[in-house]
C-alpha cells in the first residue's frame, strides 16, 4: 500500500540569510546507457503496453506544474486506466529519493526541470529508470534521449513596455554598468538552479562571444583574474546589486506591472507571458540582447525504477511525447523533444526566437552538477 510522505531528506544550510541545499549524493556520471528491447522501433508494440498497463496498480505522476493534473486525466480517459497527476514545485527530487530508499514507491514517473540532479542524483544511482518509447526514437534527437528530455522551456530578459518603447540594452555586458546598479531584477541564483547551471554554461561555451562583446563595447580587451569571462561577468554583475527576488514570478511583476518610474529589467522563464493578459502586466523580450536572447532549459522525465506500474508509466511517458499529451505545455511555450510536434503559439512569440537561443547540450549536465556549489559560493562572495 502507498503512503504518503513529505518530510525533506537534505538539510538546510543558512549562510547570510539564504538557504543551500546540500546533497550527500557523489558525482560520479552517468554509466553508458543500455538500451531496452522495446524503446527500438522493432521491440515497441503499443497495443501490448496498452493491455499490460491496465493490469497494473493506478499510477501517480510528480511535476511540477499543475498542468500534470489535466495530463493525468486525459491520460487515463484515453487509455481506462486510473492515473494521478501531483504538482509538487518543490522537493520532488528528493521525495522520489526517499521512496526508492524505503522501497515505499509511491510517484511513478518524474518530469521535472532540474535534469541535472535528476541524473547523478536518481538515475545514476538507480532510482529512476530511463525509459524512451520506441517508436518515438527517429522523431527524439539522439543526444535528447540519455537523460530523456520530454521539452525545452526559455528564459529571457525582458523589459517595461510602458516605460521603455524598446529593451534599454542589447549587450550583456551593460548589466554591469553604473547606469543599470539595482534595476536589474533575477530570481535568487541561492534557491533557483537554473542560474549556476546557465553560469556554468556561459563559462564553458560561450567565452570568446563575451569577450568578443566586451571589446565592442569598451574599445578594449577584457583583463581578469578570472579562469573565464563568464566569471568575470558575474562577478561585476553580482557587485552591481541585481534585486533579487524568491522567484521568477515576483521578477515578472518587478519588471511588467503598470505604474513605474523605474522597472526592472529581469530575466524569467517564457511561461510568464501569461501575465500580460492575466494581470494586465506591460512586457516584452529584449530579442536583440547578445550573445544570446534565450537560454533553453530543459525538463527531463523518467520513471521510478521500482514501481509496480512499469508499464503504465512507460505509457504514459509515450503520451506525453504525442500532441493530446504533450498540448498544454505548449501554452507556456515549451517546445517538444518530438521533432514532429508543433512548434508553440504562445504569448512571448518563442518560435520565432528559437534561432537565438542558447542549447542545452547533453554534456553540460554533468558539468553543470559538479560546479553548481562552486558558482553559489562565487555568487555569495560577490552578491552586494
Amino acid at each position: 500500500m502507498k503512503q504518503w510522505s513529505y518530510n525533506s531528506g537534505r538539510r538546510a544550510i543558512m549562510a547570510c540569510g539564504f538557504v543551500l541545499l546540500a546533497s550527500s549524493a557523489v558525482a560520479e556520471g552517468l554509466p553508458e546507457r543500455t538500451v531496452q528491447p522495446d524503446e527500438t522501433p522493432d521491440g515497441f508494440n503499443l497495443e501490448a503496453l496498452v493491455e499490460a498497463a491496465r493490469k497494473e496498480p493506478p499510477l501517480v505522476i510528480y511535476n511540477m506544474t499543475g498542468k500534470v493534473k489535466g495530463e493525468a486525466e486525459r491520460f487515463a480517459a484515453k487509455y481506462g486506466l486510473q492515473a494521478e497527476g501531483v504538482k509538487i514545485e518543490l522537493g520532488a527530487v528528493d521525495k522520489v529519493a526517499r521512496e526508492a530508499e524505503s522501497g515505499n514507491v509511491i510517484g511513478d514517473v518524474l518530469i521535472n526541470d532540474d535534469i541535472p540532479v535528476m541524473a547523478i542524483e536518481l538515475m545514476a544511482q538507480g532510482k529512476l529508470l530511463n525509459w524512451v518509447p520506441g517508436d518515438m526514437t527517429a522523431n527524439i534527437p539522439s543526444e535528447h534521449q540519455y537523460p530523456l528530455q520530454l521539452h525545452y522551456g526559455h528564459f529571457g530578459w525582458i523589459y517595461n513596455t510602458e516605460v521603455n518603447a524598446k529593451c534599454p540594452i542589447d549587450n550583456i555586458w551593460q548589466m554591469t554598468e553604473p547606469e543599470q546598479k539595482g534595476r536589474i531584477a533575477i530570481a535568487d541564483p541561492l534557491g533557483n538552479a537554473k542560474y549556476p547551471y546557465w553560469f556554468d554554461i556561459m563559462s564553458r561555451h560561450q567565452d570568446k562571444a563575451l569577450r568578443d562583446l566586451y571589446r565592442e563595447r569598451y574599445g578594449e580587451e577584457l583583463q581578469t583574474d578570472e579562469p573565464t569571462a563568464a566569471h568575470e561577468w558575474v562577478k561585476r554583475f553580482a557587485q552591481n546589486s541585481p534585486k533579487v527576488t524568491r522567484t521568477d514570478e515576483e521578477v515578472s511583476e518587478a519588471v511588467g506591472a503598470t505604474g513605474q518610474t523605474e522597472p526592472a529589467i529581469g530575466f524569467v522563464s517564457m511561461a510568464k507571458f501569461r501575465n500580460v493578459a492575466g494581470k494586465g502586466y506591460k512586457m516584452a523580450l529584449c530579442d536583440s540582447l547578445r550573445p544570446f536572447t534565450l537560454q533553453s532549459f530543459p525538463n527531463g522525465v523518467a520513471i521510478a525504477t521500482h514501481t509496480d506500474s512499469l508499464n503504465a508509466a512507460k505509457l504514459f511517458v509515450h503520451f506525453m511525447f504525442t500532441e493530446e499529451g504533450f498540448s498544454e505545455e505548449r501554452s507556456d511555450g515549451k517546445v517538444s523533444a518530438n521533432s514532429k510536434m508543433a512548434l508553440p503559439e504562445d504569448p512571448s512569440k518563442v518560435a520565432s526566437l528559437l534561432d537565438k537561443a542558447s542549447p542545452y547540450l547533453p554534456e553540460d549536465v554533468e558539468s553543470n552538477y559538479n560546479t553548481r556549489p562552486e558558482w553559489e559560493d562565487f555568487w555569495l562572495n560577490n552578491y552586494k
